[in-house]
């Protein structure tokens, strides 16, 4: 007789949710913070494609971490909380948050609605820690045991 896992399947999507949502409100401070500018101020005197290239990168591993730490936390509170589906997890995140923020450094510039510009930046953030979190709690061989 086939029996579930005991993962918390119900918890993804309000966890994922709260946890983009206080992102999204806490960002503005962690992005004006003096480390975070000092850590940008690093490359920023080098020549026009390397500092967008160095504001891309720091800016892509500051949301990286934060949502795997995110997926850390969830996998903690489930009881699944092991390195494998750990890495799994963060090359998950970067495989949607990479192209998400370097398209958004590109098209920033364009005019856009508040709410048009908030949604484009936090939906695939959402859809990234959901994703990681779907797929790294369980996989289909193993979503059910004898």
């Amino acid at each position: 007789m086939l029996t579930l896992r005991p993962h918390h399947r119900w918890l993804q999507i309000p966890f994922a949710v709260a946890w983009i949502v206080a992102l999204s409100v806490y960002w503005i401070h962690i992005k004006m913070s003096p480390r975070f500018h000092g850590f940008l101020a690093l490359e920023l005197g080098q020549p026009f494609p390397l500092s967008v290239i160095w504001v891309a990168f720091v800016y892509v591993i500051a949301m990286t971490a934060i949502l795997w730490a995110g997926l850390c936390v969830y996998l903690a509170i489930t009881g699944s909380l092991n390195l494998r589906r750990v890495m799994r997890g963060l090359w998950l995140i970067l495989v949607v948050v990479v192209p998400t923020l370097i398209s958004g450094i590109f098209l920033g510039g364009l005019p856009h609605t508040p709410l048009v510009t908030y949604l484009t930046l936090w939906l695939p953030l959402l859809f990234a820690l959901w994703f990681s979190m779907e797929r790294s709690g369980t996989t289909p061989r193993n979503r059910y045991r004898n």
